[in-house]
């Protein structure tokens, strides 16, 4: 894959993407991550006269243009949980904690699983009625990233957008913490734009300031299968901003909680490889791992040709890569 911006204008960014077939695309995408146009000459314009694998190589080139755009321009053109920096900065931060901290931010989902192999575990969350079989359900739990607001490396940063907001870091922090319920719903919803803006000048480069120590998670989301289609029955959410990477864990039992924290590591680590992968790209060597990472790839993964099962713990790697 190779992309140059061929021009750019009124929130619109124009881009010649090559794909691996060397097929051009002429992509117009806005600042919002919208494709507002697309033009190709080596496949069918009709999605319904392509090849499986045809639509997949459309598609690779549409996500490497949003990820091309967003890593140039800085333009919020895909989700956070899309972009392999955010997903790798949440599992460094995983890294990082000590088992203490782990158990705090994720010994209920440890919980959750192990109760699906061990009678004896009680289940934190209930399975929603509508489940067909207690083990065929996907738990999904997003993560958000914090800041220490007190860190010299990021006090001017975080003044600097406070005042646009309105607030005054130095006076509220020096002042009484009040209850949230004793704030009116205006200055919380400053607060919260606050903390969205702040990590959102951090851009693709996530500065190391910003931890889960400071950061929150949410409760866990459940989707399983219905009438063909996967639903999802979602948990409430800390913040109102978008996470910055979400666990996406079938019902294993991955032993103790020093091995869980280890296993989540990896699984953001294959998030990051499917991130680079769906976009037709060759992962980073420390990304080049087997096993499961986001649901859909693997999906993807069982259904195209083109790509090798990384999702598989049976292959051999050094065949893939």
């Amino acid at each position: 894959m190779d992309a140059i911006i061929t021009g750019e204008g009124d929130g619109i960014v124009g881009l010649s993407i090559i794909d691996n077939n060397d097929v051009e695309h002429l992509i117009e995408i806005n600042n919002s991550g919208n494709i507002t146009g697309h033009q190709q000459d080596g496949y069918p314009d009709k999605a319904a006269n392509r090849t499986p694998g045809e639509n997949e190589h459309v598609e690779q080139a549409r996500r490497f243009a949003k990820y091309y755009v967003y890593r140039e321009r800085g333009y919020e053109t895909l989700p956070r949980v899309d972009r392999p920096e955010y997903i790798d900065a949440v599992r460094r931060a995983i890294e990082t904690l000590s088992l203490t901290e782990f158990e705090q931010f994720f010994g209920e989902t440890h919980q959750q699983l192990k109760s699906h192999t061990e009678s004896s575990v009680s289940r934190p969350v209930d399975l929603p009625v509508g489940v067909p079989d207690p083990d065929a359900v996907l738990y999904k739990q997003d993560i958000y990233l914090g800041a220490d607001l007190s860190k010299e490396a990021i006090a001017d940063q975080a003044a600097t957008v406070a005042d646009a907001h309105g607030l005054d870091l130095e006076t509220d922090f020096e002042s009484e913490v009040q209850p949230l319920a004793d704030l009116s719903k205006a200055t919380v919803d400053r607060w919260e734009e606050f903390a969205a803006d702040l990590v959102g000048t951090v851009d693709h480069d996530l500065d190391p300031e910003f931890d889960l120590r400071h950061g929150a998670v949410s409760g866990l989301h459940i989707a399983y299968p219905q009438d063909g289609s996967l639903v999802t029955e979602r948990a409430d959410g800390p913040l109102t901003r978008d996470s910055d990477a979400t666990l996406e864990l079938l019902p294993v039992d991955h032993g103790s909680l020093e091995e869980f924290s280890a296993y989540l590591a990896h699984h953001l680590r294959c998030q990051v490889r499917d991130c680079y992968l769906e976009m037709g790209l060759l992962p980073p060597e420390k990304f080049r791992v087997l096993g499961m990472g986001k649901f859909i790839s693997a999906r993807r993964y069982n259904k195209y040709d083109m790509y090798p099962r990384f999702h598989a713990v049976d292959v051999d790697i050094q065949q893939i890569f």
